[in-house]
């Protein structure tokens, strides 16, 4: 008896953690090792539209009519480069504007205004997000990360803090820009 309890016992050594690790991967108890916050897009966008090349820059595509939405993203793409610090030379903002969006208003000082071309608005709204999302274009013209819009105040201060956090960890590994 004394023989099969310490053979049963060396045997659950070995199967009870592989078990276990069974067990949390069935339930989805395991977060993977994704360490961005925002959405990789599954091709990146060749953007050669942008307006300052060798720059990380938030894009955003001006509405018709600024909601709730709207207004968060214009705050987001005015705190965002001037909260990255030293790196504050290397991060622009690009607000894409149409001819019925281009009187912004005051609100956008230190934000740059493109007038995009339809074909850009047509290439922004095949992308998942369209355009209710602020996307990150990397210094060679790629628009490589989106950000859906969100709604109220924690959630546009949320949505900028972890912009905030995947662009400085772009910043701090990237040789370009």
């Amino acid at each position: 008896m004394k023989k099969h309890g310490t053979l049963l016992l060396l045997l659950s050594a070995f199967l009870l953690p592989v078990a276990l690790a069974k067990l949390v991967l069935d339930l989805n108890w395991y977060q993977g090792g994704v360490t961005n916050r925002g959405e990789l897009l599954s091709t990146p966008v060749a953007a050669d539209w942008l307006g300052q090349k060798g720059k990380w820059q938030l894009v955003y595509l001006m509405p018709d009519d600024c909601d709730e939405l709207c207004a968060g993203a214009l705050f987001n793409l005015r705190q965002i480069p001037l909260a990255v610090g030293a790196g504050q030379d290397r991060v622009g903002s690009v607000l894409l504007v149409t001819e019925a969006s281009q009187t912004a208003g005051d609100q956008l000082q230190g934000v740059e205004q493109v007038l995009a071309p339809d074909h850009v608005i047509e290439q922004l709204r095949t992308l998942e997000y369209g355009a209710r999302a602020i996307y990150i274009a990397d210094p060679l013209g790629n628009v490589m990360m989106a950000y859906p819009l969100v709604k109220g105040r924690a959630a546009i201060l949320a949505q900028g803090k972890d912009l905030l956090r995947d662009l400085k960890r772009l910043l701090k590994v990237s040789k370009i820009g």
